[in-house]
């Protein structure tokens, strides 16, 4: 996976696998997660270049994500079912990568999706929502959580 890629999946989780990826991306219909917007740190990331996220909102649907690296990044949620998907769209090739993520209180979670249930190339948006509707439910569809606190 390209430089980037890599560095935010280091950057968020300690991880053995990676997050589902696809040049496609989710519809951008919700708005801004009032409750997802903050500085956040990490206490799973151990020696790594950053252990701080900042989420600020650019307009009403997208988020601009800050690493203390001076890493920045565009993203937007959707809720799918009960879940929260966050859609980060990489610098580099402009992929899409998505994260399920839940905030109580102080404590942000994020979790990879899956890309093992996925059962060929996805080759467009309509069969990306698709997928997600059919496959969210599954025990394993996410995995690998992080949790981060709010400062």
């Amino acid at each position: 996976m390209i430089k980037s890629i890599l560095k935010f999946s280091f950057l968020l989780f300690v991880i053995t696998g990676c997050t589902l990826e696809s040049k496609f991306g989710l519809p951008k219909k919700d708005n801004v997660d009032q409750n997802l917007l903050g500085v956040w740190t990490t206490p799973c990331i151990i020696n790594q270049e950053s252990d701080t996220l900042t989420i600020k909102s650019i307009n009403d649907k997208t988020y601009e994500l800050l690493f203390d690296t001076d890493e920045k990044m565009e993203a937007y949620s959707l809720k799918i079912k009960d879940y929260t998907i966050i859609n980060i769209i990489s610098n580099v090739d402009q992929s899409n990568l998505f994260y399920g993520y839940e905030v109580e209180n102080d404590t942000l979670r994020f979790y990879e999706v899956n890309p093992e249930l996925l059962k060929g190339e996805i080759t467009s948006e309509k069969e990306l929502n698709d997928f997600f509707l059919q496959n969210i439910d599954k025990h394993n569809f996410f995995m690998n959580a992080c949790i981060m606190l709010r400062n």
